[in-house]
């Protein structure tokens, strides 16, 4: 039973600092990254601001369960009388609360927009003729609704209001604009930055900052180099800004989310050329990844004799 307990204490105190470490590190990384970053492509920008946003998490999974977890597994001796300490103890509390509280921001979206889903199915009506690659409703609304809900399967929602006001082209250019979000996966992205760790005041600063760069990469991935599509998005974001603004899900991509349209219009008619990952930095990520999963398992016996006199040490 001490074994277990040690695993699980352990586990989750590693958690814990690790989350703290990472939500430090992307603090640090947002203030020196984020301004850097407007003069990219937005696609580039989205990237590394959803990558910064997720970094607490990532070192925290990562070290938890893909390094102390197999470690402790792999040295600690069955019979180990070693005690929890307070301060091992506390660390371990502090990750409960953390893992708790992603797991509540999670469903709680998940749930609030199951509810939203279901109370505009219940007023909608199916659109047909939209080159929409995803089920596609007419909303009676009084807000400008154009926007995808849902993970799984999403629905593009459009209020009759916008069908009414807005020209075909315009409509149009809105529906690629959202079903560019469907191929990135951006309400998926939306659900795990919500479960992430948020330590540090991490949050506040790089959500805005992605979800302003994700729209632009929409905005970017639908037009491609076609100048009157770009010319069209431009417009319906006038055009649809002039209207109310719409109170859409937490798991929900909207064409227009209120604020400011300046940045999104001039990106539009003047954009950034957009540059993709290429194959050599794919490679690259996988043998660094490959790298440091060799170093770990060559410095397991080490960094197993570090947690025990960490243990040890701690009060």
């Amino acid at each position: 039973m001490r074994y277990w307990t040690l695993a699980v204490v352990s586990t989750l105190a590693a958690f814990a600092i690790f989350a703290l470490a990472g939500s430090i590190l992307a603090r640090i990384g947002a203030a020196l990254l984020e301004p850097r970053t407007r003069r990219h492509a937005p696609a580039a920008r989205a990237r590394v601001l959803f990558r910064l946003r997720i970094l607490p998490g990532l070192c925290a999974v990562t070290a938890a369960f893909g390094v102390a977890l197999p470690i402790f597994l792999w040295f600690e001796e069955r019979g180990t009388t070693e005690a929890v300490s307070r301060t091992l103890g506390l660390a371990a509390i502090v990750a409960v609360v953390l893992l708790v509280a992603g797991t509540w921001r999670a469903a709680a979206a998940w749930r609030a927009t199951a509810k939203v889903l279901a109370a505009w199915h219940r007023r909608a009506r199916v659109l047909d003729g939209l080159d929409a690659p995803l089920p596609a409703f007419a909303i009676d609304d009084p807000f400008p609704i154009v926007a995808v809900i849902g993970v799984l399967r999403p629905r593009l929602f459009v209020a009759e209001r916008v069908l009414r006001e807005c020209a075909p082209a315009e409509v149009a250019a809105m529906v690629k604009h959202e079903c560019a979000h469907v191929s990135a996966r951006d309400n998926l992205k939306r659900l795990i930055v919500r479960a992430c760790p948020d330590l540090a005041g991490v949050a506040r600063r790089i959500d805005r900052a992605w979800g302003a760069a994700a729209e632009e990469a929409a905005d970017a991935r639908a037009a491609g180099l076609d100048a009157r599509t770009r010319l069209n998005l431009a417009d319906a974001l006038i055009h649809v800004a002039r209207l109310a603004v719409p109170d859409t899900p937490p798991l929900a991509s909207a064409f227009y989310l209120g604020g400011s349209i300046d940045d999104r219009v001039r990106r539009l008619v003047d954009p950034i050329a957009e540059t993709g990952s290429s194959r050599w930095t794919r490679l690259g990520w996988l043998g660094a990844i490959a790298t440091l999963t060799a170093a770990i398992v060559l410095a397991a016996p080490a960094v197993h004799a570090f947690m025990e006199q960490a243990v040890r040490l701690l009060p």
